[in-house]
């Protein structure tokens, strides 16, 4: 019996070392978790820090991102919240019926509408709608003259796709708003905006289609709905007047093993055993040679849909070159650039034959990232004139104590240079109202 204690102690020792020794070096590999995960840097010691308590909670907050096994530990727990509770600790996941998950933002979009994230004022974010489809169409003129044709693709949102499988509306009070899509389709017919509406066109079949356009565990369409959406997408192309896209053929549906993403809000429970799903379809796509020459350039502005398209086709040997600006921001497809402030903006939309916006309906309201008004921009002033511009802003700055101070604040606060935090100021107020410093964008 005197041994006992003696092997258990020996055996928790075993297990605190193994756990040390697996966070300082990794020894055996883990199964990574899903999501984004935030990095925590191991704090430096400093007698200061030491005194104030600051370093002693750094530690914490490293060790608990950093201990040994933390990947099984954190999976055995959501295991036993999600068994017993049907619970996560992920708070963008919410549980619909029938085995149906979803993302919390398109939940919050069908029951209140996602403007209270920009504003109060029901008018104010239709107003904002208004002037971004306005700002749309100029572009879509004016890229037109020099023979590059732009359009939008409204990819579809869970919400609208499938509301009958929705969570209840029980924590979700506020005063319904507008919401994006029903208020773009009826902008973009007003103005004349080139779009293409994959979500109103699967809400037309989904009652008749032999599998789910988008699946119980997935948050984007499904990999066999978006390669029938794309074949429409290349089909819809030349209707604008540019060049043609090659055709691709597509095979039977067949029954496969779950691909990414079609079970990527279950994978991000992270638990043990990840929930199963009804048996996905999948079609082979038959693409043409990759050698011809006569191929259309494609740059796409867009959320993360457009993976599901890139996973299925080979879009070398349908386009010239495909560049995937996500969201505005990194540049996917292209060895010479990984940032969208890399290119020269206008040199690169007059080479190009198509532009597609390519976002869901939940995204709808960040159209373009920025984008548009930065092409607009590139078209209709000169860099003399913005730079006159941002001249005028400095002195406003200068001008104002309140300013300056908010700015000395903002520049240590962010650990940059005071003229780097004035220099950004200027630039948003520029992009955030271009019609206000450059009477050409007055229309």
């Amino acid at each position: 019996m005197d041994k006992q204690p003696r092997i258990l102690c020996i055996i928790t020792m075993v297990l605190l070392l193994l756990t040390a020794v697996q966070g300082k070096w990794h020894i055996i590999p883990m199964r990574s978790l899903k999501g984004a995960v935030a990095e925590v840097e191991h704090p430096r010691f400093l007698l200061r820090t030491w005194a104030d308590g600051s370093w002693q909670q750094q530690l914490d907050e490293y060790l608990k991102s950093n201990f040994g096994f933390r990947e099984v530990a954190i999976r055995l727990y959501n295991q036993y919240l999600y068994t017993c509770y049907h619970k996560t600790q992920n708070h963008d996941l919410l549980f619909g019926s029938d085995g149906y998950m979803y993302e919390r933002y398109f939940v919050e979009d069908y029951y209140e509408s996602r403007m209270y994230k920009y504003t109060d004022d029901p008018q104010e974010l239709i107003g904002m709608f208004d002037l971004e489809a306005r700002r749309l169409a100029r572009l879509q003129s004016i890229l037109r003259e020099q023979g590059t044709y732009l359009f939008v693709e409204i990819s579809p949102g869970k919400d609208i796709l499938y509301p009958e499988h929705l969570p209840p509306q029980d924590t979700m009070t506020r005063t319904p708003g507008p919401r994006a899509y029903p208020e773009y389709l009826h902008l973009f017919d007003k103005y004349g905006v080139e779009y293409i509406d994959v979500l109103g066109w699967f809400l037309r079949i989904k009652d008749s289609v032999p599998f789910p356009l988008m699946t119980p565990l997935g948050n984007h369409w499904s990999n066999i709905a978006s390669v029938y959406a794309f074949d429409s997408i290349m089909r819809f192309m030349p209707t604008l007047g540019g060049p043609k896209v090659r055709t691709v053929a597509i095979g039977e549906p067949y029954y496969g093993r779950t691909r990414e993403p079609d079970n990527d809000l279950g994978r991000l429970l992270n638990v043990t055993f990840t929930p199963r799903q009804p048996r996905c379809q999948y079609v082979d796509v038959v693409m043409p040679p990759a050698h011809a020459t006569a191929k259309p350039g494609l740059v796409v502005i867009g959320d993360s849909f457009f993976w599901n398209i890139k996973y299925n086709f080979q879009l070398d040997s349908l386009f010239r070159y495909t560049h995937y600006w996500f969201y505005n921001n990194t540049v996917y497809f292209d060895a010479d650039h990984h940032n969208v402030a890399d290119y020269d903006l206008r040199q690169t939309l007059v080479d190009a034959d198509y532009v597609m916006l390519s976002y869901c309906s939940g995204q709808l309201y960040d159209l373009g990232n920025g984008f548009i008004v930065d092409a607009l921009l590139a078209f209709t002033t000169t860099d003399e004139e913005r730079q006159a511009v941002r001249d005028s802003i400095f002195g406003l700055i200068r001008d104002d104590e309140h300013w300056l101070q908010y700015l000395e604040g903002k520049s240590a606060r962010e650990g940059i240079s005071f003229e780097q935090a004035m220099l950004n100021d200027a630039n948003y107020l520029i992009h955030t109202h271009p019609e206000k410093y450059f009477k050409q964008l007055n229309y």
